[in-house]
């Protein structure tokens, strides 16, 4: 049945087009006002932009912001890549509000050329960009990352662009995407694997940025290089609580908390993480289902809360593609729309009916299902 839906969409219909395009246009209008007045109410709104414009503004103000997060407390936490706080110099220009709309205009912007560019990768008509662009903007991991002001989409948006892009300045998009540690481990050992030339470019730009950081401060060591990680080990370590999650998260970390094995996540993490690199080493090259197989390993094997899954958008676009399997598609289209929609339905429907646990728990369990799907299917067709 969801196949013959499918078929539909293969029909050039002017009427269907139109159809679609109203309701894109619609559905755009409700979810993106409501997302921007999230991201815009006075103190909550892009409640998580304000830590990447103020760390910015501190380094552009040449002040140590790895040095002030050892002396302050209060301070937030800097667990990414020094490359972010020098991207974001433009932001600094402006008061945090004006920034907050720009960081959201930036973000709306990303995703229309996420959309774009899978259109193009996965030869999508009119129509089924247009289903694309609907299941995209009405989300709820893509609302979420515009009111919190989250860099998700900034992330999906580089590495699609390096991914699918010929240009030889999809390098700099490569370095971009290994600003946030629990996406580029398996994205950057692919690299490795392949031994593609263009992670020694990326990394000699992280490495530029660093150097360029040190200088700026005036804190130029070799303990700069890892700052970021040292960051992520301090905070880990003061509680097992951290870098679980609050509400609805989906890896695995979580999941072994979830089930009362905590201490045999990092075994479970090891374990996970050699199988997923054995199956990205054994795809010589790079294709659609790796780019999906790497995302959702990332997702659950790394920290990320629920805004995060805006990374299962390209799995989404996927499903929409003519020429894959019914098995592919009959797996993971459920997946993909309860990830997209179920939170907000259990909230405003269910009254919070299904607890956070047991959805973790359950959409956990979804991941890995998605994930040996996809492996399955793509050591089948070889």
């Amino acid at each position: 049945m969801l196949q013959n839906k499918k078929k539909i969409l293969e029909i050039n219909n002017t009427y269907l087009t139109i159809f679609l395009a109203f309701s894109l246009f619609l559905v755009s209008l409700l979810f993106l006002q409501k997302a921007f007045l999230n991201a815009t109410a006075p103190v909550v709104g892009s409640v998580d932009f304000p830590q990447f414009y103020e760390m910015s503004k501190d380094f552009w103000n040449k002040k140590d912001i790895f040095k002030i997060f050892r002396q302050d407390d209060s301070y937030w936490f800097p667990m990414w890549n020094h490359l972010i706080y020098i991207i974001f110099y433009p932001y600094t220009f402006f008061t945090l509000e004006v920034s907050k709309i720009l960081w959201f205009c930036s973000n709306v912007i990303f995703t229309i050329i996420i959309i774009v560019i899978l259109k193009k990768a996965y030869n999508l008509n009119i129509n089924k960009s247009l289903i694309l662009g609907i299941l995209t903007v009405s989300s709820t991991p893509f609302t979420n990352t515009l009111g919190n002001g989250q860099l998700g989409l900034f992330l999906l948006v580089s590495l699609i662009f390096y991914w699918y892009s010929k240009s030889k300045i999809k390098r700099l998009f490569l370095s971009i995407a290994y600003i946030k540690f629990s996406f580029a481990p398996f994205f950057l050992l692919n690299s490795m694997f392949k031994k593609e030339v263009d992670l020694i470019y990326a990394m000699v730009i992280s490495a530029l940025a660093i150097l360029f950081y040190g200088f700026y401060v005036s804190e130029l060591n070799f303990v700069q290089l890892i700052n970021p990680l040292l960051v992520i080990y301090e905070v880990n370590k003061e509680s097992m609580n951290n870098f679980i999650g609050v509400g609805y998260t989906f890896h695995l970390k979580t999941l072994f908390v979830k089930i009362g094995l905590y201490k045999y996540f990092v075994l479970g993490m090891i374990l996970f993480g050699v199988i997923n690199l054995i199956n990205i080493f054994f795809i010589k090259k790079n294709n659609d289902v790796l780019f999906l197989i790497i995302s959702i390993s990332s997702l659950f094997v790394f920290y990320h809360n629920y805004y995060d899954f805006v990374f299962l958008i390209p799995l989404a676009g996927y499903l929409l593609k003519s020429n894959i399997s019914k098995f592919i598609f009959i797996v993971n289209f459920p997946i993909v729309l309860w990830f997209f929609y179920f939170v907000r339905f259990n909230q405003l429907i269910l009254k919070n009916y299904f607890s956070d646990d047991l959805i973790s728990l359950f959409g956990s369990i979804l991941l890995i299902a998605s994930y040996l799907s996809l492996t399955i299917d793509n050591f089948k067709n070889k």
